[in-house]
């Protein structure tokens, strides 16, 4: 199979802030594999191919959807992880708690995606285009995500039409993995609404190799694995559990060392492609399985970045209620995971704490094990009701500090 071309077209609207510059408008957002991540320490710009270091700190390739938000692409990410929240689902939920109906937050990343092919285009039409100009600027054939961080502000309602860029933030000097040697690369994205209002931050780390030439019979021989049944946690829930059945968790109720109810999936095929669809995402290492051995070097096809997040999400909000409102959610994959696994999100409540604003938050940290093996960690930021009168969806300006 021939490697995969990236496009030579120079980023449109490039705009010079400085290298590690915040652009003007940018929160204190996440930063996906910075301090201490994978991508380790910063090359410095003498290091790295011109092309490359003048990259760093240019915002680049403004864009705006080509079409509004609409439910039926959250009904899809919802119906992808099996999520009940019926502040997604019910219309009077949505309009009591939100003060109408909302997309899922996990769905950020949606809104930047382009269609597939479009009339007039040249060529496939990918998101995320400096990671690809990176791939191809660096000589590196293949290229995986290994960390995400999002930072959530005003949610995406159905009807908004949402503006993003793209900032790369570092990269790494040379590094080797099990995948191969390469470079590692911090990306962050700023999705905005008609109305000029943040609808958040998103911070992609993306890791690009040229992989060793292994005997791949023996690698993928040795790579695959059955199916994961050891491990006990709560399946999807029919219609008398749904999430709407329980009352909402009150900060006041939660403490430090709590335990999330975990939940487990039993991964098909079909669990990775309907990620993959439901969040945009034509990649083929998430449908393709002869390229994502062959090219990739993993087992099988695998959950994409969005669908995990999404299924945090489903993790989070199943424990809180539908008044939970996520700030924050990153996570690392160290892992691919692939149909055949049981999958099994589980944490615990590390920190509580209110803020000047009079938000309650809880941290979470949770694992996403594969049996004995972990393949993502990460942490939520949530705010919970801190009373009756309280209500996190209501919080908006200075009122809501993620």
């Amino acid at each position: 199979m021939t490697p995969e071309k990236s496009p030579t077209a120079r980023a449109p609207g490039a705009e010079k802030v400085g290298a590690g510059a915040t652009p003007e408008g940018r929160p204190a957002g996440p930063t996906a594999g910075s301090g201490g991540g994978p991508a380790g320490a910063r090359a410095t710009p003498d290091e790295l191919p011109a092309e490359v270091a003048e990259m760093i700190g240019r915002p680049c390739y403004p864009a705006t959807a080509d079409f509004a938000a609409e439910s039926g692409y959250g009904w899809n990410t919802l119906a992808a992880t099996e999520n009940p929240n019926p502040l997604y689902w019910d219309r009077a939920t949505a309009d009591e708690l939100a003060g109408g109906p909302l997309l899922p937050l996990s769905t950020l990343s949606l809104w930047m995606r382009p269609h597939r092919w479009s009339p007039g285009a040249n060529g496939e039409q990918v998101a995320l285009q400096v990671h690809f100009d990176l791939k191809e600027r660096l000589g590196l054939p293949e290229a995986i995500m290994s960390d995400n961080a999002l930072a959530f502000h005003e949610p995406v309602r159905p009807g908004d039409v949402i503006s993003h860029r793209q900032v790369l933030r570092s990269v790494s000097g040379v590094k080797t993995t099990g995948l191969g040697t390469g470079r590692f690369w911090v990306i962050d994205v700023e999705y905005h609404n008609q109305r000029g209002e943040l609808a958040g931050v998103e911070s992609y780390t993306g890791f690009g190799y040229r992989r060793p030439e292994p005997d791949r019979a023996e690698r993928t021989g040795a790579q695959k694995s059955e199916p994961k049944q050891s491990q006990q946690g709560r399946a999807a829930p029919s219609a008398a559990g749904r999430a709407s059945d329980k009352p909402d968790l009150v900060f006041g109720r939660v403490a430090v060392g709590d335990t999330v109810p975990p939940l487990a999936c039993d991964v098909t095929a079909t669990t990775v492609v309907l990620g993959a669809l439901a969040s945009r995402d034509w990649r083929p290492m998430h449908h393709d399985y002869r390229f994502a051995v062959e090219r990739n070097g993993t087992r099988d096809i695998f959950l994409n970045t969005p669908n995990q997040a999404a299924w945090f999400e489903r993790f989070v909000t199943d424990w809180t209620g539908p008044r939970g409102r996520i700030g924050r959610l990153s996570f690392r994959m160290r892992q691919p995971v692939c149909p055949g696994d049981r999958m099994v999100i589980s944490g615990s409540v590390t920190g509580l704490e209110t803020d000047d604003a009079n938000c309650g938050w809880a941290e979470i940290d949770f694992t996403l094990t594969v049996g004995e093996t972990v393949c993502s960690t990460g942490s939520v930021r949530v705010a919970l009701p801190t009373g009756e009168g309280d209500n996190p969806w209501a919080r908006r300006g200075d009122d809501w500090k993620p």
